[in-house]
């Protein structure tokens, strides 16, 4: 009965219906309210002409004020946050699944903003970012001097842009390992936006860094076709040559193909369950 004391779930609104989104509406439906959760909408880009399944649709995101979510889950495209997180934040929490969106210096003041003013909170899911923790708390203290992210994929997987399509594609040709990319994250970060979500969120780990500060090694690596690999290597500040060195390699299971590897889809789940509302500001989930 309403009034009896049980809490109220906190209704969530899913932007993006590929393999994630798919996945996240099927757990809500299946498994939300014991969590607290329920599925309020899913919208995808596209519109109408490219069908959702019948519970809960939302065709036009100018109507999302008008669906009483508390949270949405953006799993769609970084256009999608760049386009209207500002305005989500507004009326609801945002789950930002894209976080190389925020390489964009203007795009990140405007949703920090808007968070800060709506009293509503930013969450960076961890997705395949192994360790984001450790490295925030040594970024807070002044302890990290440098961080390096490698990610190494079946080219099937990856979905490049502009100049690292043409480099990708030779790489494709020769059927052999190749490094697409080095050097500072922010540049990549528009080439193949899709790809380097956990990256993303590294640079979001370790602001004094930051995407200028995080350093991108992307590897097309034919030999790994169901797996993503992610390489992690930290550095602190040393003294006299010594300094703290930790690397961390996960290796996540995939889908021929796929952009998010098996178990990126569960760390989002649980990631979607720490979205409880912690005010208007940025945090990690």
């Amino acid at each position: 009965m309403e009034g009896s004391g049980a809490p109220r779930c906190r209704r969530v609104g899913i932007l993006g219906y590929g393999r994630l989104g798919q996945f996240l509406a099927a757990r809500l439906l299946a498994e939300g309210a014991p969590c607290g959760f329920s599925l309020g909408f899913v919208w995808r880009r596209g519109g109408p002409e490219r069908p959702l399944p019948p519970p809960l649709p939302l065709w036009d995101l100018r109507d999302l004020a008008s669906t009483g979510v508390q949270l949405v889950v953006e799993v769609s495209h970084p256009s999608v946050a760049q386009e209207h997180g500002e305005e989500i934040l507004t009326h609801a929490d945002l789950m930002l699944g894209s976080p190389s969106a925020l390489a964009d210096p203007e795009t990140l003041r405007r949703l920090q903003g808007a968070a800060e003013r709506g009293g509503h909170t930013l969450y960076i899911p961890r997705g395949a970012l192994w360790g984001c923790e450790d490295i925030e708390r040594m970024d807070r203290a002044g302890t990290l001097q440098a961080l390096s992210v490698t990610l190494t994929l079946s080219p099937a997987s990856l979905r490049a842009g502009g100049w690292l399509r043409e480099r990708l594609a030779g790489a494709v040709a020769s059927g052999t390992r190749a490094v697409l990319y080095e050097g500072p994250l922010r540049p990549l970060c528009p080439l193949c936006p899709q790809n380097v979500n956990a990256m993303a969120a590294a640079a979001m780990a370790a602001p004094r860094l930051g995407f200028d500060g995080v350093r991108a090694r992307l590897v097309a690596e034919p030999g790994v076709p169901d797996w993503h690999v992610l390489e992690v290597e930290v550095t602190g500040v040393g003294d006299g040559g010594r300094a703290l060195s930790v690397t961390s390699t996960r290796r996540n299971p995939a889908t021929p193909g796929a952009v998010t590897g098996d178990n990126t889809r569960d760390s989002f789940w649980s990631s979607l369950q720490a979205c409880t509302g912690h005010g208007g500001c940025v945090r990690f989930c």
